[in-house]
């Protein structure tokens, strides 16, 4: 009896040495895993799942090339010296929209590059007998540069600020009383520089997070000077008859285009690949 006693308290003590050990070995296999609960948990209770730092929509951009719009600059060229005192300052102009990508090359530093592109051509002729005339030809493109900071960013939104900066160039030609009364040209520079504040709203709440809308405000600086040149040609000579310029600065606030515009006219909006 005295050994069958003894027997039975040895079996039990091996079975709960062999527990003990099971349940350390399972607790570090889940410490290496990096599933290991701290503490003790209710039976039917589920695991708090923390946060993880770099999750908004803007921060799935990071390393991704952006196409999209980012406005329209006037650009022009030859003097306007028969217009009002704060009119253009060119005697042509035409609208270049800026269209370029955006590239972020951290959550907080991004780049911008973008071109404008102006053409005009064409020519009148008045009725079926009428001399054809040739248009003022006119050529104009803009270079636009900028870096967004992305200061703060949760969710779909990011709110950014962007300085940047715009040069504009310009050529203009004519002849308009033929070539032996030689010809007009005219060209045009365009250069401002300012910053925005504003918002990137991105759709990733309807599962679409590389669509993201912009809407700012800012402030900038411009300047626009344009000159004009006519020429004759006098017994076979080349002789520059008239000189003419025309230059404008200004500083003013600024209002981008709204986000909401995307479904109007123009689309202030952002694709990432």
């Amino acid at each position: 009896m005295r050994n069958l006693i003894v027997a039975a308290g040895l079996m039990a003590s091996l079975t709960v040495a062999e527990g003990a050990f099971a349940q350390t070995t399972t607790a570090s296999s889940a410490s290496a895993s990096g599933q290991a609960n701290v503490g003790v948990s209710l039976p039917g209770a589920t695991t708090t799942t923390v946060a993880v730092a770099g999750t908004s929509d803007h921060d799935q951009m990071v390393g991704r090339l952006a196409v999209g719009y980012f406005g329209i600059a006037t650009v022009g060229a030859g003097a306007n010296i028969a217009g009002a005192p704060n009119d253009t300052p060119y005697a042509i102009t035409g609208l270049a929209p800026v269209v370029g990508v955006r590239y972020w090359i951290s959550p907080l530093l991004g780049l911008d590059v973008g071109l404008g592109l102006s053409v005009i051509g064409g020519s009148l002729k008045n009725g079926d007998a009428g001399t054809r005339v040739d248009r003022t030809s006119f050529t104009g493109f803009l270079i636009h540069g900028g870096v967004p900071l992305a200061l703060a960013s949760t969710g779909s939104f990011a709110f950014e600020v962007i300085p940047e900066a715009n040069i504009g160039i310009g050529h203009a030609g004519s002849d308009p009383n033929g070539p032996a009364a030689g010809d007009v040209s005219a060209s045009g520079f365009h250069f401002d520089v300012g910053a925005r504040v504003g918002a990137e709203i991105s759709f990733g709440f309807m599962k679409l997070p590389q669509l993201s809308l912009v809407g700012s405000i800012g402030v900038r600086f411009d300047t626009d000077s344009g000159k004009t040149n006519d020429t004759q040609v006098p017994g076979g000579g080349g002789a520059p008859v008239g000189k003419s310029s025309s230059s404008r600065s200004e500083f003013h606030t600024t209002v981008g285009p709204n986000p909401w515009a995307i479904f109007t006219n123009q689309i202030a909006a952002l694709y990432y690949f």
